[in-house]
C-alpha cells in the first residue's frame, strides 16, 4: 500500500498515548442492529466498535437472507460485529484485519457468542492477502477519510480506522485485488461502505448505491453493491450482421447481448437506416421482458449509459431522446424496440456509435469517439455492458433501479443542449414525465424531431 509522506500523520506523542490506551480495560457492548439479532461484544480501547455505519451494513446483510453455508469474507473486521452477524445467519465466515488486536477481538467475540470463523491478520496491501478461494459475499466498511482531510477530521488516534491513506484509494485497490486474486464467486456480490466518491472506477463490475446514511454534520456514507454485469447472459460478438436489434428480437433472456463492427441494415428512428462506417460499433441488449415495461425510460437509460461510459467531457451533448452529439455532429444513436407476445413484451435496446472518423456520404457531418479518446471495439463493448447493467439490471439481491434518479441525471445533461423550440415557441424550462416524454408547458412531446434546441 502506497502512503503519502508529505506530512506526518501521527506524532511520537500520539504513539505514546496509544500505549497508554492499551492499558485501559475493554468495554462490553450489547449490539442489536435489528430486532431479533442481539450480540455481546467485548471491545479493547484500540479496536473500532460498532457504530451507525456498522448498523447500516448489518441491516443490508440481514436483508440478503440466510447464508446457507455460502462463503462470506469481511475485510477490516474490527470488533467482529459483522462477521458474528453473518456467522449467526449461516454464512461460512472468513475475516481479516491489519490490526492484530482486532483479529484477537473478533476471535474472542465469535467464541463469546458460540460461533465460529476463520480470522486472520492481514488485508489489502503490499503483503500477501491472507485468504484464497471464491466468496459469495465480500464486504468492507472502508476507511473513508482521505489523507488530505486528516488534519481537519481526525480526532483521537483510535479514529485511524477511518482514514484512507492509500494514494490510489482503498476502494480501487480492493476491487483490483478481488479481480487479480479471483476472490468473487459466480453470482457473488461485493458490498463496500464509504463516501460517495469512494469508488471512482468499478473496473469490470457493475455498481449501484444501495443504502445511504447522512450524519448531522452533512457527512454522507453509502453502501455500494458491485457485481458482474449480466452474469451468465449470452454475449455474441460478430464482425458483420444485418441489424443487431433484429438479431435479438428473435431471442429471449434479459442481458443477452450482440455486438458487431458492421451492420448492413442498421436502424434509426422512424425506420431510417443507420449507416455503418469503418470503425463503427453496434450493440444491442435485451433489457426487459414482462408486462410492465417503459420503453421510453429504457431508451433514456441507454443514453445515460453511453454518457457514463464516455466520461464527463463538456463537448458531449444529449439531444433528447436518443442522440448524442459532439459540437452538434452526431456521435451516437440509441433505439429501443419492443416485441409483444400475448401479454408479455420484450424490449431490445440498440446503440450505435462511431468509434473512428469516417464518411457516410451525402455531405452528412458526423463526429467520432476518437475526437475524445482512443478505445477499442471490445473495450467499449465491455464498458458499455457494465454501465447498462449498473443502470438497468434487476435482481432480488441487487439494489432497486431508481428511475427517478436516471430521469434527473438525464435532465441535467439535457440542459446543456440549450433551450427547446417547439411549435413556434421557445421554452425556458422543461421536464420529463414518467414515460420519458418531454413536457413543454401544457404540451407532451414524444418525438425529438419536433423540437429544436437553441
Amino acid at each position: 500500500m502506497k502512503r503519502m509522506d508529505k506530512k506526518e500523520v501521527f506524532s511520537a506523542q500520539d504513539a505514546q498515548n496509544e500505549i497508554e490506551r492499551l492499558r485501559r480495560p475493554p468495554s462490553t457492548v450489547f449490539w442489536s442492529p435489528q430486532n431479533g439479532f442481539n450480540f455481546k461484544l467485548i471491545i479493547p480501547p484500540t479496536v473500532y466498535p460498532p457504530r451507525e455505519d456498522t448498523d447500516l451494513m448489518a441491516r443490508r446483510i440481514i436483508s440478503l437472507g440466510p447464508g446457507k453455508g455460502r462463503k462470506f469474507l469481511e475485510i477490516g473486521c474490527g470488533s467482529g460485529a459483522l462477521s458474528i452477524l453473518a456467522a449467526s445467519m449461516g454464512w461460512k465466515v472468513n475475516a481479516c484485519d491489519v490490526n492484530p488486536f482486532a483479529v484477537a477481538t473478533t476471535i474472542g467475540n465469535l467464541d463469546e457468542n458460540k460461533l465460529s470463523g476463520d480470522i486472520r491478520e492481514g488485508g489489502i496491501g503490499p503483503d500477501e492477502f491472507p485468504f484464497t478461494g471464491n466468496y459469495d459475499l465480500i464486504i468492507w466498511n472502508l476507511p473513508y477519510i482521505p489523507y488530505s482531510e486528516i488534519g481537519e477530521v481526525l480526532g483521537p488516534i483510535e479514529e485511524a480506522a477511518l482514514i484512507d491513506t492509500d494514494s490510489e484509494g482503498l476502494g480501487s485497490r480492493l476491487i483490483l485485488s478481488i479481480i487479480s486474486k479471483q476472490l468473487l464467486a459466480t453470482k457473488g456480490r461485493i458490498l463496500i461502505l464509504g463516501r460517495k466518491n469512494s469508488i471512482p472506477n468499478s473496473f469490470v463490475f457493475a455498481h449501484r448505491i444501495w443504502d445511504k446514511i447522512v450524519f448531522e454534520d452533512g457527512e454522507e456514507l453509502c453502501i455500494f453493491c458491485l457485481w458482474r454485469p449480466y452474469e451468465g447472459a449470452e454475449n455474441i460478438q460478430l464482425e458483420s450482421t444485418g441489424s443487431t436489434n433484429d438479431d435479438l428480437l428473435t431471442k429471449s433472456g434479459i442481458g443477452k447481448h450482440i455486438s458487431a463492427k458492421w451492420q448492413t441494415s442498421g436502424k434509426g428512428r422512424r425506420d431510417r437506416t443507420w449507416e455503418s462506417i469503418e470503425g463503427c460499433y453496434a450493440g444491442s441488449w435485451i433489457v426487459a421482458e414482462g408486462t410492465e415495461i417503459n420503453p421510453g425510460h429504457l431508451q433514456l437509460a441507454g443514453a445515460l449509459a453511453v454518457l457514463d461510459t464516455l466520461g464527463s467531457d463538456d463537448r458531449l451533448i444529449l439531444k433528447w431522446p436518443n442522440d448524442i452529439l459532439i459540437d452538434n455532429r452526431k456521435l451516437c444513436g440509441i433505439l429501443a424496440e419492443g416485441k409483444s407476445n400475448g401479454n408479455s413484451t420484450k424490449v431490445v435496446l440498440g446503440i450505435g456509435i462511431n468509434l473512428k472518423a469516417g464518411n457516410i456520404g451525402n455531405d452528412v457531418e458526423i463526429s467520432s469517439l476518437d475526437e475524445l479518446l482512443e478505445v477499442s471495439h471490445q473495450e467499449f463493448d465491455q464498458l458499455l455492458n457494465r454501465e447498462l447493467a449498473s443502470l438497468l439490471e434487476e435482481g432480488k439481491d441487487l439494489p432497486p433501479i431508481r428511475y427517478s434518479e436516471i430521469k434527473d441525471r438525464i435532465l441535467e445533461r439535457m440542459k446543456c443542449s440549450g433551450r427547446p423550440f417547439y411549435n413556434g415557441k421557445m421554452y425556458d424550462s422543461f421536464t420529463l414525465n414518467d414515460n420519458g416524454e418531454l413536457i413543454l408547458g401544457q404540451n407532451i412531446v414524444d418525438d425529438g424531431e419536433d423540437v429544436s434546441w437553441l
